[in-house]
């Protein structure tokens, strides 16, 4: 019995990839872009294959900023392209997306934000599945806390109450599809607002509290 059980130790120790091996696509907004949290992840990993699709006003499917190319249900299959294309193979794919899904002018459309992230799972694994791949593992991040409305700007009245209210429903999809979550909302939480100016974006500390925090929950 020792026997079998050290065999298992040894055989989930040499096949574990370390994380600054590990294939990471990050599908992201302006808080994983630049020098954002996935900067800091890198830096915290020690570096390593990564491409970041994040861009500023990216959302789960709205035109963000009225532009296509800030939706991602409709770029999606591009991310993952990219995703091969520099890397080779895709182990892991992290989504941190909604923030601007809660802006004011998608006031009336609170309930579509989890739909749209349930889509991008079905077509995420329709892309890998279709070709006879195995699915990468998937890690789901809440949006990262929000200030009051008289912390932000006009176009994000409301986004502290509607990112609280996306962060449950992207826990209980996260937990009905088996999903690692970081759940920004309750590390670092309100605390990360320390570090920001419009109440939306963070300096170089709170995106290193927000970089630890993904190492911490899913890795």
């Amino acid at each position: 019995m020792r026997i079998l059980v050290l065999f298992g130790f040894l055989f989930l120790t040499t096949c574990t990839t370390p994380l600054n091996k590990k294939n990471i696509l990050v599908i992201g907004d302006s808080n994983g872009a630049g020098k954002g949290w996935v900067f800091q992840l890198q830096e915290l990993r020690g570096g390593g294959p990564l491409v970041n699709t994040a861009i500023g006003g990216n959302t789960f499917g709205f035109n963000g900023m009225g532009e296509l190319r800030r939706n991602t249900m409709e770029n999606l299959t591009a991310y993952l392209r990219k995703g091969y294309a520099e890397m080779g193979s895709i182990d892991e794919i992290l989504i941190s997306l909604g923030t601007n899904d809660c802006k004011a002018e998608y006031a009336g459309r609170r309930s579509e934000p989890a739909t749209h992230l349930k889509t991008l799972l079905t077509r995420t694994r329709a892309f890998f599945s279709d070709r006879g791949q195995e699915v990468p593992r998937i890690v789901l991040i809440t949006p990262p806390p929000a200030a009051e409305n008289d912390a932000v700007s006009d176009e994000f009245q409301g986004v502290k109450a509607c990112l609280q209210d996306l962060s449950d429903e992207v826990r209980a999809i996260a937990a009905a599809e088996g999903l690692c979550l970081v759940d920004f909302q309750k590390q670092p939480g309100d605390e990360l607002l320390k570090y920001s100016t419009d109440g939306i974006h963070f300096n170089e500390q709170g995106y290193k509290l927000l970089a630890k925090a993904v190492v911490e929950q899913c890795y």
